[in-house]
């Protein structure tokens, strides 16, 4: 499932961080648009440290150590995907929602 996917952030430290965020948004191949924006992101909240990259994790169970990851698979659950004609609108309003700090949950 790419729909929804894990960003894990490491810190200077060496130490990580994870978030949740829609996946195949910025684009449906190459993951290094997301972990750009969800580094740029990390640095407006309070990681307790310096990020220093982004990866996309490969599964969601990567990030369940945050204590926040079962709230935040919630809060997208409820929320279904179009994909029908309806879905490029759907997409272009969740790209500009992630570039203005929406729908990225740091878990913590």
């Amino acid at each position: 499932m790419e729909d929804v996917v894990a960003v894990e952030v490491v810190l200077e430290d060496g130490s990580s961080r994870y978030f949740m965020t829609w996946g195949r948004i910025q684009d449906v191949v190459d993951p290094e648009p997301l972990e750009q924006l969800i580094l740029k992101h990390s640095s407006r909240v309070s990681l307790r440290g310096v990020p220093k990259s982004a990866r996309v994790c490969s599964t969601l169970s990567e990030a369940q150590s945050g204590p926040y990851f079962f709230e935040a698979l919630l809060s997208f659950a409820w929320q279904p995907i179009p994909f029908d004609e309806r879905h490029e609108p759907w997409r272009e309003e969740r790209q500009r929602r992630m570039e203005n700090d929406q729908d990225i949950y740091y878990l913590g």
